[in-house]
């Protein structure tokens, strides 16, 4: 999955403003699968296989960190980078009005006025209809992101030029990605 490989391999500054910039986005996605995932045919021990799997996937990502964390002291240049990256998604950012933090306070009120009981359906209805747009205005907006070429070069060169170092750093780093990526394909 090609943003949670970016996540690991960023600065820390540049991992805890992208992972709160995509924070709405993951809390609608698991608005969104919650239902399929309760649809689907899923067997009886499978929470426990999923418990473990998640398990594994989390003791990956502090491996992944760990490495990442030595490799950045290592190569001040890779840290530099990552900066420069985080500078210009902020930029992006701001240009396009995309705040999250905004987002997230309105989805909360508009979840705790749905809850309450003395609501009409029509007051209900329009509360689900505002939040929609809200949702729908979050996620072009995070396209826009994405659809910035030069952005997604410098984040696609930034995630290469760690991942080398990585490797170079330790060996075991190839082996860490490629379980960590198989892991995420079989949870989803």
């Amino acid at each position: 999955m090609h943003n949670i490989e970016t996540l690991m391999k960023q600065s820390p500054s540049m991992k805890s403003w992208f992972i709160k910039m995509s924070l709405p986005l993951v809390l609608l996605s698991m608005m969104l699968l919650a239902p399929q995932v309760n649809a689907s045919n899923v067997t009886a021990n499978s929470p426990s296989a999923q418990k473990e799997t998640v398990n594994r996937i989390n003791a990956i990502q502090r491996d992944l960190t760990s490495i990442r964390q030595q490799t950045l002291q290592e190569n001040p240049e890779l840290a530099e980078q990552a900066k420069q990256l985080e500078g210009e998604f902020k930029k992006k950012a701001d240009e396009i009005g995309y705040e999250p933090e905004e987002f997230i306070a309105k989805a909360q009120e508009i979840q705790e006025q749905v809850k309450d009981a003395s609501l009409s359906e029509e007051e209900r209805s329009e509360l689900i209809t505002e939040f929609a747009a809200a949702k729908q205005k979050m996620a072009e907006q995070r396209q826009a992101i994405i659809a910035d070429k030069e952005l997604m070069a410098m984040q696609d060169q930034l995630q290469k030029d760690m991942l080398i170092a990585m490797k170079a750093q330790d060996p075991k780093t190839e082996q860490l990605v490629e379980e960590l990526s198989s892991l995420v394909k079989a949870i989803q």
